[in-house]
């Protein structure tokens, strides 16, 4: 898993929560090597990880699972466009992310 796969995984129409764990292992194991993105995939790992946990044992709807792909699809492809455009770039979106997923994950 890289962001540009993170990215393609991210546009399914519909998934469950097995996928998200799914993914979110994915994106953990990826991050184990060192490489540019390993902190971006950790992230994303982390907020799958806690999308899923929260979602765990109650009924959810096919919206809260369309928002979450929709809200993470958004963060992954800003990750991958910054990663593209410059060390800088990416720091600075790698940063913010973190700084929004700590919000959401410790609210």
């Amino acid at each position: 898993m890289d962001l540009q796969l993170a990215c393609v995984w991210l546009q399914r129409d519909t998934v469950g929560l097995s996928d998200i764990e799914d993914f979110a292992a994915r994106c953990l194991n990826a991050s184990r090597t060192a490489t540019r993105e390993s902190a971006a995939l950790l992230l994303l790992a982390q907020a799958a990880q806690t999308f899923a946990e929260r979602q765990s044992g109650i009924a959810a709807n096919g919206e809260t699972f369309q928002a979450f792909l929709a809200r993470t699809k958004a963060h992954a492809t800003m990750l991958r466009d910054a990663a593209a455009t410059s060390d800088a770039t990416f720091l600075a979106t790698l940063n913010g992310f973190a700084a929004q997923l700590t919000t959401e994950v410790y609210a």
